[in-house]
């Protein structure tokens, strides 16, 4: 700046700002400083604050840990000084407490052992003394011998002498003789202690084989086939006994302990005869199989086979070891449980009891609960004998029998006291009259019916469906009505097969302990169902098989439906019973044949007027159309395609249905067929009175038309409060040529059906020849020869109306008088005749339904 203005280039005025401008930098500068030293200033204040602050803090937490572990040393000091206190007391009190023991003890072997030791020295001063006496004998018998015998004085001297033979010869002690030397030889006799000798060996042998045939005796099995003969219930021919023997744990006890010998002794007595034929299974968990046999009994005169099953149950059992017992059905068909109660020891502490009791009562109930609850079985209590007998009383208190059969857990109970040993027969008679006992109040057998799947449905059908369809149908056929409108005889039929299912299935099999599970077999049979009979899913596909008989449901047409567009509806239905498309051309066959029938009977019957109709709804024979497509569901019917199980399925590859036939009783009618009987009735009844009411007086006239099928529509047309004249002459008159005319009409008309028949049967030999496909155009024949050839009424056919019009005008050329006395003779001639040609037909419809229904057979096989 110095520069600028000594050169004159700067002015004057900015020289004063530039003045200014440095004055206020300085002063800024000057202000910057002071601020900075301030600050550090108050930062080195603070920092001396917290450090004499932070001194302060650090004396005191330094004094406050020194007094806490001041004080816990302290505490520690006095309580090791008070345990070192206490050691030190307690070892000598101890030491105290054992010297007097010690001294005690000390003082009492003491005197015992002094005891001992005075009548010890008495003992052996009496023996001194006898030992001292008896060497005295010895020296005086040495000393003064006694004279020899049988010897002769002037020896006697020398026989004194000592000459006896030492050692005895064996030979001599053989021939009971001993060498005295000088004095001779002594024979010795033993004839009395021989004989007591002998007398004794014998009775120790009879005494032992005694004991060894009364132990055999005891230890022999039961005759089980002979108690079960004489005392089980009921009278059937096979009876199937099983028992269940609850045990303590053997090996809980040594090997010659009492406990377990009485454990053996009861499966012993439980095994059965040897001779009988004998199966065991494996042994798997605790619960074993002990025998298994069938055997013939018998009962007075009449004779029996009883099959026999025991199986042994040892201790308290686990929760795998019941669920194994559950799954593999080790309890299904138990008939009886015997429970062995262990030993009681008894004492004063009632704990104990408790523990024993609800021990034994813990195994029981684990056994009852494993089993299926019904039906409901005995139990057998067996205490064995002590020196403190246990009263029936605090048996039935401690296992609480009462609330078990309160629970109905089991159906009665019996307590039988075992004597302490098992070698005397009262163990077994005992035993055998608890057995008597379970045996009379095991449960009745269960009377379960066997049938095939098959053959249960179609006895069920035919039982409860059959015979109302066709008694309906007889009353409606007689009476000249209709058939039966098809939903209720389609509701009834499947209404008994509800009915079935619902036996078949029934929940109250699934409770059943049946079979006896070694006795059983896969399949099953008439007196044993297969294991899995009453499972729940086995009986859900039983269910399932019935139901799938039934058929579907099919609506009336209105009364106005045309006949091409209800053909149509039948065929579809008829196509929903056939199970597959090979089937479905014979029931298709079967109802066409049947539709043609009734086409050409109501042709026939309207032959003279125009029009290209057909019958009406109510000449459909609608029975005729579902008892052909029943007949083809029970003949053409496959299982649900379901999982079975294997073992319900027999050798044969039959299923097996098992039901009470007490349940098949208990059918109620759907409403609606009870409704249709009652409109059925009142039409019969309505029909009788119309008949009265036309012709009461010429029913038995020779010249009466006979009623054909085709007039059953007329006849219900008719309402029931109107009536119709009497026939003119004119109709009586026409009447009567047509019946001369009907004979010949008939055999015609039988060739004809003959030849029909025919060829039928050449077109089913045809179509069996090539694996059931027909040729050529079969509009107007059936494929299968139709049921309706088999079960149809008496031949009669409707009189065309041109026929009756011809008739009548012939006759009415004729005079009226004497036309009885002409025609009565030919009419009832030709009448017989007219009958034994329809029992000819008819037998030999028979004949060819028994050989069709033979080609049907082989068909399906």
């Amino acid at each position: 700046r110095g520069a600028c203005v000594a050169e004159g280039r700067v002015s004057q005025p900015a020289s004063l700002s530039l003045h200014r401008s440095c004055c206020s930098c300085l002063a800024t500068r000057v202000n910057f400083l002071s601020v900075h030293r301030q600050r550090q200033e108050r930062e080195q204040l603070i920092k001396q604050l917290s450090q004499l602050v932070g001194m302060e803090l650090l004396e005191e937490v330094m004094k406050e840990s020194v007094q806490e572990a001041s004080a816990t040393e302290l505490k520690c000091a006095l309580e090791r000084d008070r345990q070192a206190r206490i050691a030190r007391c307690s070892a000598e009190v101890c030491g105290h407490v054992m010297d007097l023991f010690l001294e005690e003890e000390i003082f009492q072997i003491a005197k015992e052992t002094l005891q001992e030791l005075q009548c010890f020295c008495k003992y052996l001063q009496r023996w001194r003394e006898a030992v001292a006496a008896r060497t005295k004998l010895k020296r005086q018998m040495r000393e003064f011998p006694a004279a020899p015998c049988y010897v002769h004085p002037k020896h006697q001297l020398k026989a004194l002498s000592p000459s006896a033979e030492w050692p005895i010869a064996m030979e001599n002690l053989c021939r009971r003789i001993v060498n005295l030397g000088n004095g001779g030889k002594l024979g010795v006799s033993c004839t009395r202690l021989n004989l007591l000798r002998n007398k004794t060996e014998h009775e120790i042998k009879v005494r032992h084989f005694y004991q060894q045939l009364l132990s055999d005796l005891a230890w022999t099995p039961l005759d089980l086939v002979s108690l079960i003969t004489e005392h089980i219930p009921g009278q059937q021919e096979q009876v199937f006994w099983k028992v269940l023997l609850i045990l303590p744990n053997a090996d809980e006890y040594a090997e010659h302990d009492p406990n377990r010998v009485l454990v053996d002794w009861l499966k012993a007595k439980f095994l059965g005869d040897k001779s009988q034929e004998r199966n065991t299974s494996r042994t798997e968990g605790r619960i074993q199989t002990l025998s298994v046999f069938n055997a013939p009994g018998t009962q007075g005169s009449r004779s029996r086979r009883v099959s026999v099953c025991i199986k042994v149950a040892h201790g308290t059992l686990s929760s795998s070891e019941l669920d194994t017992v559950e799954t593999q059905k080790d309890l299904l068909g138990t008939s009886g449980l015997v429970l062995l109660l262990p030993p009681r020891v008894r004492s004063q502490d009632m704990a104990e009891d408790d523990v024993y009791w609800l021990s034994a009562l813990l195994q029981l109930k684990q056994l009852l609960q494993a089993k299926p609850f019904h039906p409901i079985v005995p139990l057998v209590v067996l205490v064995p004998g002590q020196e403190e007998e246990a009263t029936e009383k605090e048996v039935e208190e401690g296992l609480m029998l009462q609330d078990l059969v309160s629970a109905q857990l089991v159906s009665d109970y019996s307590v039988v006291e075992l004597p302490g040993s098992v070698s005397d027969l009262e163990g077994t008679s005992r035993l055998s009259a608890a057995v008597s006992w379970l045996v009379s109040q095991c449960p009745g057998s269960l009377e379960l019916c066997s049938q095939t799947l098959r053959d249960y449905v179609e006895d069920g059908i035919d039982g409860e469906f059959g015979r109302r369809f066709y008694h309906d149908w007889q009353e409606r056929r007689v009476a000249g009505l209709p058939s039966q409108e098809p939903g209720v005889i389609i509701e009834l039929y499947n209404s008994v097969l509800q009915f079935l299912s619902d036996v078949a299935s029934s929940e109250h099999l699934c409770d059943l302990s049946w079979p006896v599970t070694e006795f059983s077999e896969p399949g099953g049979n008439k007196l044993l169902p297969h294991l899995h009979w009453n499972v729940p899913d086995h009986l859900a596909w039983l269910k399932k098989a019935v139901l799938s008989f039934q058929i579907p449901y099919l609506d009336l047409p209105p009364l106005g439906a045309p006949w091409r567009p209800v053909c149509r509806m039948i065929f579809q239905y008829t196509s929903q019973i056939a199970s597959s498309s090979q089937t479905q051309p014979l029931i298709q066959s079967q109802v066409e044949n049947l539709l043609s029938k009734t086409y050409w009977k109501w042709k026939t019957r309207t032959s003279g007027s125009s029009g290209e109709g057909g019958p009406s709804v109510d000449e459909i024979p609608w029975d005729d159309i579902l008892a052909v497509c029943i007949d083809h569901k029970l003949r053409d019917w496959t299982p649900p395609k379901l999982p079975v199980d294997p073992e319900a399925v027999s050798e044969d590859g039959q299923i097996r249905v098992y039901f009470f036939k007490e349940h098949l009783r208990h059918f109620s009618l759907p409403v609606s067929w009870e409704q249709a009987r009652l409109r059925t009735q009142e039409q019969v009844r309505r029909s009788c009175e119309r008949s009265r009411l036309k012709s009461p007086s010429s029913s038995q006239r020779p010249w009466d038309l006979p009623v054909v099928p085709g007039q059953r529509s007329a006849g219900v047309s008719t309402l029931p409060g109107q009536e119709q004249s009497p026939p003119s002459a004119d109709e009586l008159l026409g009447a009567a040529s047509a019946q001369d005319l009907l004979p010949e009409r008939l055999l015609a008309q039988l060739q004809l059906e003959r030849a029909e028949s025919r060829r039928f049967e050449e077109q089913l030999h045809q179509c069996l020849a090539e694996d059931m496909e027909p040729l050529g155009d079969l509009a107007g024949l059936p494929l299968y020869l139709p049921q309706a050839l088999v079960c149809t009424p008496a031949v009669t056919c409707p009189l065309r109306r041109s026929s009756l019009s011809s008739a009548g005008e012939a006759g009415s050329q004729e005079p009226h008088q004497g036309l009885g006395e002409k025609l009565s003779p030919a009419l009832s001639d030709r009448l017989r005749h007219l009958e034994r040609l329809l029992r000819a037909n008819k037998e030999g419809e028979a004949a060819s339904e028994l050989y069709l229904s033979t080609l049907v057979d082989m068909v399906d096989i």
